[in-house]
């Protein structure tokens, strides 16, 4: 019986038909099949990662940017230097167009490097009025304002 299920098996094993086996790399980087859409979807998603690692970082930056512009002390202070120099504009102001006898009609003060120099003419009804220049501390000007106003005349 050995002989005999040896000799159906050997008959049979002839019959059977095989390919030859053949290897074939999957990733398009080694067969070269959809290569540059690989390369393409692998750049950009280096990219993606590079510009959002980028935007992140930046965007710490300007949250801790603003943290240190806007904490209290930082808040009091912006607060006094704007009503410092409400002040100093209303006492430039004062001294330009004060009442007569009182005005200057000429002054000068310095802020934070800058000169700020203004004039007016001893003139009723003047069209030029005063001017007000603020130079730089090259000494170019800044800005120029001119206000014409009519002075007032001392009471008599």
């Amino acid at each position: 019986m050995k002989i005999l299920s040896s000799l159906i098996l050997l008959m049979w094993a002839g019959s059977l038909m095989a390919s030859p086996l053949i290897f074939n790399f999957h990733s398009p980087s080694f067969s070269g099949i959809g290569q540059s859409s690989h390369y393409l979807t692998i750049e950009n998603l280096e990219k993606s990662r590079r510009d959002s690692i980028i935007a992140k970082a930046k965007a710490e930056a300007d949250l801790l940017e603003y943290e240190l512009e806007n904490t209290a002390i930082e808040l009091f202070r912006k607060n006094l230097e704007s009503r410092f120099y409400t002040a100093l504009a209303k006492n430039i102001i004062d001294q330009v167009f004060g009442t007569a006898g009182n005005q200057q009609n000429s002054g000068e003060t310095t802020i934070d490097g800058y000169d700020i120099v203004w004039t007016s003419t001893e003139e009723n009804d003047d069209a030029d009025g005063v001017t007000v220049t603020i130079k730089d501390a090259a000494g170019n000007t800044i800005y120029t304002y001119g206000m014409p106003y009519q002075e007032e005349t001392a009471s008599e």
